[in-house]
């Protein structure tokens, strides 16, 4: 494994070496490598950067995972089927056009959202916490603890949870417009809206966009490999070397080990306790009574003994709702859905506008539930913003001939 158990042995990563076991991993990356590579030959496609993410952050992990740890076969076999069908279904499935909107009326939408959001935003910051603006990052447990006795109503929540998505996009609009006014209006209401709960994801979330849209080129995408695996080598260095363990346990131990450590989890539990069938999500909001009287991550977090929130996406996701002879199908082919739906979404619009949502919501999928990140984690919201973002006449005539 890219981590020593030496020292990680206290959160499970042990090595037990099982060397039919690591041989297959092996070729489960040669069978998946064709289709893997065939995706940077789609960089024009916003599913497919996402996609290539989730398989440098997630898939590939897992196979030095399931190599080195000596996994169960049966969950070995649910995760190369369901990469499989992922990668397949990603490089088949056409791509979906839809008409976009004339400039002029996409232009004036997004003039009158900006102000609607800054308006909202700075009536819920004066009625729940008197226009607060608090950078101190030292007290962000006090602030939570005050913003979960707040009494916002369930669609005031939605919206507010959908800022993070909608004034960072607007943002990066305006920065491309060169509209600086604009920019630090919203820069400033972006401000008072991480105040109200002071979630530190908040601000990595304007900092990843703002940062791939001023850094990211094209030339990137194809080396995505080659980028990652020098940040993984730097990472070993600082912690072989140096004895600095911090990059090696964040970047890489959290990042791309513990979902796929939590997925395994996953995978134990439901092969002997009753399925979710998305009660937590989709048909928990249609009145269906759930199966487990608090969340599933909660439940997971006390099976493992942490009592923390474990949350897990993708494979960890389709175990707890679906039988696996059903799941490793359907499972990979809502998603690809959903990325079509991003696809046609941000069709014609520069790729620096994007890419940071890509990578976002790369991490999304690997660390939660498809239900959840479409809806209350900003997806759905993301992909009909990128379809009302203005484009110029030109621009549109140039993409299309491209």
């Amino acid at each position: 494994m890219c981590i020593r158990d030496s020292i990680y042995a206290y959160s499970g990563f042990t090595t037990d070496l099982v060397w039919i076991k690591y041989a297959l991993s092996w070729l489960l990356v040669l069978v998946c490598l064709p289709l893997v590579v065939g995706l940077q030959g789609q960089e024009e496609r916003p599913s497919s950067i996402l996609v290539t993410l989730m398989n440098y952050v997630y898939f590939l992990p897992m196979t030095s995972y399931l190599g080195c740890k000596g996994s169960d076969l049966g969950f070995f076999c649910a995760v190369a089927v369901y990469w499989l069908v992922l990668l397949a279904v990603q490089l088949r499935m056409p791509t979906i056009l839809v008409p976009k909107l004339p400039h002029r009326h996409t232009s004036l939408l997004f003039f009158l959202v900006s102000v609607g959001a800054c308006l909202f935003v700075m009536g819920i910051s004066g009625i729940y916490t008197g226009f607060r603006l608090k950078l101190n990052l030292s007290d962000v447990y006090g602030i939570r603890a005050e913003a979960a006795a707040y009494d916002i109503p369930g669609l005031f929540a939605y919206v507010l949870s959908w800022m993070t998505v909608i004034l960072s996009v607007l943002i990066l609009y305006w920065l491309q417009k060169r509209r600086y006014v604009a920019v630090g209006v919203l820069v400033v209401v972006y401000l008072f809206y991480y105040s109200i709960s002071a979630q530190k994801s908040v601000f990595l979330f304007l900092f990843l966009l703002l940062f791939c849209y001023l850094l990211y080129r094209k030339w990137m995408y194809r080396w995505c490999a080659g980028l990652l695996s020098l940040g993984v080598m730097g990472c070993w260095v600082l912690e072989a070397g140096a004895q600095f363990l911090t990059p090696m346990s964040l970047f890489v131990r959290r990042l791309m080990y513990v979902p796929v450590q939590l997925s395994e989890v996953y995978a134990q539990f439901f092969r002997e306790h009753p399925l979710n069938l998305f009660r937590d999500g989709i048909l928990g909001k249609l009145s269906y009574d759930p199966v487990y009287s608090i969340k599933i991550p909660k439940v997971i977090g006390e099976y493992m003994g942490t009592g923390s929130s474990a949350n897990n996406g993708l494979v960890g996701d389709m175990y707890a709702n679906l039988p696996v002879v059903l799941g490793v199908f359907l499972m990979p082919l809502i998603l690809v859905i959903l990325f079509r739906l991003l696809d046609a979404a941000a069709r014609d619009i520069p790729q620096k506008i994007y890419i940071g949502l890509c990578v976002f919501f790369a991490m999304s999928f690997c660390n939660g539930s498809w239900s959840t990140v479409l809806l209350s984690g900003g997806f759905l919201m993301a992909c009909i913003f990128l379809y009302l973002f203005p484009v110029q006449k030109e621009e549109h005539v140039k993409n299309e001939q491209s």
